[in-house]
């Protein structure tokens, strides 16, 4: 009996192409108040299978395409944190699995076919079912139960829908290089997928500090990082350059796809913003995420990506998708110093009363990455970097200091995101 097949989307091609030899996975680790219960969380994980068939899938190749073939086997659930293979025999051959050791808990998946917002959808479906047989009735408001029918609004990629745009007709991009933090500092890279370094912040510290500067969580992460590096890299010629990522799903009405539907937001911080009071470099910033996250301004951009990524689909052979999306990743890469992502307070208070810590943690690639989850009356912020030293960190850490904002460091430890073995037809 043949098996059901998805091919695609526009909105995953260049993300999922591009990515096919750095596993692009990513590991959300929850520290929970208990020690995990390995019965109740195989229910919770066969419920949560059963919830989200379109995300049980096994990601196949031929000599043209990739594309995904429905996945009947258990998702793994693995008792250990050492690093795993997805779409492998050790995880069934899914594309996401759970490990666990203790009162930790990991959700490792591929960031080829979701992103952190459709995810976490799935994270909380997850932690309702496993809690739920542990201690009994908990609100389900807001989260996708067996009981919700699965609506096509959850499968449909925006982008599919979005009319096509003559790629050639748009003006020509002059190319940027950033300041790049292990060239220009001779950094020595990090064994491995890169190092973690990890923060605790109390809300109750943080939030009337950034809104007393006019800014948000993630504005302030994004100005401190771009005031660390200034300090460390004195001297640059290129520019420095950060991207703050942001959820387009709101932007596009499109609040329920499962589908990587994400837009970046550009802050430079040249010398006119460096020679500005902090406050007012967060006002600054705050008001370029502001107007790029501009309902029109979003869909514009996006319908670009659409387009680009039906452009990809459209290529003849595998190597052709593969070269493209890299050429195209590299780009943006190249013109980046560091990136910042923060999907968002945790929404579920009685799922997040029992989550102690919750890191992120995505690759290393040639630049810094800052990860930023919120949880249970703190916000952890996981420095993701390429190079072994703390250089990065240790001039973060400074700022915090500077402006008296309390915090609590948690260690560094190596980046164990997941393998991904890509299934031959």
């Amino acid at each position: 009996m043949s098996k059901e097949k998805y091919f695609v989307t526009s909105g995953d091609a260049m993300m999922l192409y591009a990515t096919l030899g750095n596993s692009y996975t990513v590991r959300l680790r929850l520290r929970l108040d208990s020690p995990v219960d390995k019965d109740a969380m195989r229910k919770a994980i066969d419920k949560t299978s059963a919830r989200y068939p379109y995300l049980c899938v096994t990601l196949r190749k031929n000599d043209s395409e990739i594309y995904y073939e429905q996945n009947d086997k258990p998702v793994a659930l693995i008792n250990s944190l050492e690093r795993i293979t997805l779409n492998s025999p050790e995880t069934n051959d899914h594309i996401w699995a759970v490990c666990y050791e203790d009162c930790d808990f990991c959700l490792d998946f591929y960031h080829g076919i979701s992103d952190g917002t459709g995810i976490n959808y799935l994270l909380a479906t997850l932690l309702y079912y496993y809690f739920s047989e542990l201690y009994g009735s908990i609100d389900s408001r807001g989260i996708r139960t067996l009981e919700d029918p699965i609506r096509k609004e959850e499968i449909i990629d925006p982008l599919d829908e979005m009319p096509v745009i003559d790629l050639k007709s748009l003006p020509a991009q002059p190319s940027v290089s950033a300041v790049n933090m292990m060239k220009s500092c001779c950094l020595n890279p990090a064994e491995g997928k890169g190092l973690h370094l990890k923060i605790k912040i109390p809300e109750q510290s943080f939030i009337p500090f950034t809104k007393a500067h006019d800014a948000s969580p993630g504005v302030m992460v994004s100005v401190f990082i771009a005031r660390a590096v200034e300090k460390i890299c004195k001297g640059h010629t290129e520019p420095l350059i950060g991207r703050y990522i942001v959820n387009a799903r709101p932007m596009l009405g499109k609040p329920d796809t499962y589908h990587n539907c994400l837009s970046s937001v550009t802050l430079h911080y040249d010398e006119r913003v460096r020679k500005m009071p902090l406050e007012t470099q967060c006002t600054v910033y705050r008001g370029k995420v502001f107007v790029q996250s501009d309902e029109d301004r979003v869909r514009r951009s996006m319908g670009i990506s659409g387009s680009v990524g039906k452009m990809i689909n459209g290529l003849p052979t595998l190597e052709d998708k593969i070269r493209t999306s890299m050429k195209l990743s590299e780009d943006l890469y190249n013109s980046s110093t560091y990136f910042v992502s923060y999907v968002g307070k945790w929404k579920f208070p009685q799922l997040g009363e029992h989550i102690k810590e919750f890191w992120t943690v995505t690759p290393a690639r040639s630049f810094p990455v800052a990860e930023i989850a919120a949880v249970n009356g703190t916000i952890f912020v996981s420095m993701l970097q390429p190079f072994s030293e703390h250089i990065l960190y240790d001039a973060f850490i400074e700022e915090l200091k500077t402006n008296s904002v309390v915090f609590y460091e948690c260690g560094s430890e190596p980046i164990t995101i997941a393998n991904i073995n890509i299934n031959n037809q």
